[in-house]
């Protein structure tokens, strides 16, 4: 990488492994097939090798960005010059994480708007975002490659009707579309008078692009100085193109990632410096959209607060991605301690913020390089429909009946529904006597846990900062206790993201989904359904896309205060653990 990046290797436990994909890499000149755009780097046949020649655009990105600073910079201008104070992002998954990573870790230069993320069809994160700032001075970015998303058409809807029914004139004019050309989106744009379509280059899929309109539109609103931004990509493309492995830190990083899956490493845990913490959203979309299918896939763990090295299972590998000047010093002597105990762990240290542009490069190599050493293809996702069907199937039913089909719980306790499979709660309940508690549920839950399994709490609810707080403390709790890598994502944004690997990656995830009635519904304008009945239809559906794959899923629902129901689970996860902590 550049001067302002460093980066050192620990290979450790899989060093040999490492070393001979690094190898092999070496012998079959991956990397000049890369640039080269050879399919055949990672599948053999047409019908992938036509998916992948559409998905390479992004190894032009930087040059692409160089050509049209100017454009976004202009454009940047006019919207600050009317005087919005805030640019809300209507998006999901690979159209909105980059920017949210630019928003969250960049320094906003002075007199931008602020830039949000809604990427939640949660009644309660929509009002939040409709509240939290005045619409009248409120900027509208609606960004979806294919132009269908469900999820951004329905938030699109309603501030565009919100908008018109405060009396505001001209509404279109306050939005702007990222998209495909030809996409639906793209007609709707024209046909409801945006102020401006960004057609982004086909050939370029959602998770690879940030350096692309998606990434850098939002990148411009906030006043990010694209010149360098652009350079650091640039510089970050000459070290990726270099066919010398001690020069081209993105080759060996995919080869180091790969070959730990291969020998059983495949959990990768991001540690990062509290500034760094959204880059691994961004991270865990990419790796695990990409690399999670035909049973194989790299498991990301991003956000798992830092513990004892004493906890962390021996399937792991690590990546910390810290600045210069933010230190933290538990993670360094966690490090030391892991290395020691030889666990494969890659450092890297960027200087300062703007060295986000060559890490989006450097990472989107690196994965594609990790997909040609599992021998799959990195840059299509075949199993994401398969919750979409399922959640249009739900809708339809909502549609015809009036409510979801839920089903009955299993068990209540404290306004906490449980509902599982029929094969699943018989094995929970095996030989029980009476009514089995939401404690003892947990606890044989946990049990199951085999060797190479990791646990995702997946929670379709607003993300705010007690939420995170609970979140932070269950994964704590259960890994100390069972040992376990304990991912944790927001529905339906997850969706959008790691829920290609849960599906299509390997058989050892274990899901707990967590609900809760809308206390406040929204309706979608033009659409018989709600925010909330929407929610709960792709809550339904991804565990119905669970179940049939027999992965091991609870579904805890809150039929009260959300703050309640958590406590209530929180105290029940508790207790359950203290029989299952080691010794």
């Amino acid at each position: 990488m550049s001067a302002r990046t460093s980066t050192s290797e620990f290979a450790g436990a899989v060093d040999a492994a490492y070393r001979a994909a690094l190898d092999s890499l070496v012998r079959e000149h991956a990397v000049g097939r890369l640039f080269a755009r050879d399919a055949a780097l990672w599948k053999k046949d047409p019908e992938h090798q036509k998916i992948i020649l559409n998905r390479l655009g992004w190894l032009e990105a930087p040059s692409w960005l160089r050509a049209r600073i100017e454009e976004l910079a202009a454009f940047a201008a006019d919207v600050r010059a009317e005087g919005f104070t805030r640019v809300l992002l209507l998006g999901m998954g690979g159209s909105s994480l980059a920017p949210e990573v630019l928003a969250m870790v960049m320094r906003v230069s002075p007199g931008a708007p602020t830039l949000e993320v809604l990427d939640s069809t949660d009644p309660a994160a929509v009002r939040t975002a409709e509240t939290s700032h005045r619409l009248d001075r409120t900027f509208f970015l609606v960004s979806s490659k294919s132009g269908r998303t469900i999820e951004t058409l329905s938030q699109y809807r309603y501030f565009r009707t919100r908008l018109e029914s405060s009396g505001i004139r001209d509404a279109g004019r306050r939005f702007a579309a990222i998209t495909d050309p030809g996409s639906a989106l793209d007609r709707l744009a024209r046909e409801e008078h945006l102020r401006r379509v960004f057609l982004n280059p086909v050939d370029i899929g959602g998770r690879y692009s940030a350096l692309s309109y998606f990434g850098m539109v939002p990148a411009a609103l906030l006043g990010i100085h694209l010149e360098g931004f652009a350079e650091r990509a640039s510089q970050a493309a000459e070290v990726a193109a270099n066919p010398d492995p001690a020069r081209n830190d993105p080759l060996r990083l995919g080869a180091f990632l790969g070959a730990a899956a291969k020998a059983g490493r495949d959990k990768l845990t991001l540690l990062t410096s509290p500034t760094l913490r959204p880059l691994g959203y961004w991270i865990e979309q990419l790796i695990a959209e990409s690399t999670g299918k035909e049973g194989r896939g790299i498991v990301p763990i991003e956000g798992e607060p830092l513990g004892f090295a004493r906890y962390y299972s021996p399937d792991r590998c690590f990546v910390s991605i810290t600045l210069a000047f933010e230190p933290v010093p538990e993670l360094t002597s966690l490090g030391a301690e892991l290395r020691q105990a030889g666990a494969p762990w890659v450092e890297i240290t960027l200087e300062d913020r703007t060295e986000l542009a060559g890490q989006f490069y450097r990472w989107e190599v690196a994965t594609a390089i990790a997909g040609a050493v599992l021998e799959i293809n990195p840059f299509d996702e075949p199993n994401v429909q398969e919750s979409k069907d399922n959640t249009a199937a739900i809708l339809m039913e909502v549609e015809r009946t009036g409510k979801a089909p839920t089903g009955e719980p299993r068990s209540r306790e404290d306004g906490v529904d449980v509902f599982a499979s029929e094969k699943l709660w018989s094995a929970l309940t095996s030989q029980t006597p009476g009514h089995p508690s939401l404690e003892m549920l947990l606890g044989r839950f946990f049990a199951l846990k085999k060797p190479g399994d990791y646990l995702a709490i997946l929670a379709y609810l607003e993300r705010t900062a007690a939420t995170e707080s609970s979140f932070a403390q269950l994964r704590r709790e259960i890994r100390d206790a069972v040992r376990i890598p304990v991912l944790q994502g927001y529905g339906p944004r997850y969706l959008h993201s790691i829920g290609q690997l849960f599906k299509g990656g390997p058989d050892t995830g274990m899901f707990l989904e967590i609900t809760a009635d809308s206390r406040e519904d929204l309706m979608i304008p033009g659409s018989p359904v709600t925010f909330g009945k929407l929610e709960l239809a792709q809550a339904l559906g991804d565990a119905r896309s669970l179940d049939a794959r027999e992965k091991p899923t609870i579904r805890l629902h809150i039929s009260g205060s959300v703050a309640e129901g958590l406590a209530t689970i929180s105290h029940a996860v508790e207790r359950a653990l203290v029989a299952l902590a080691p010794a």
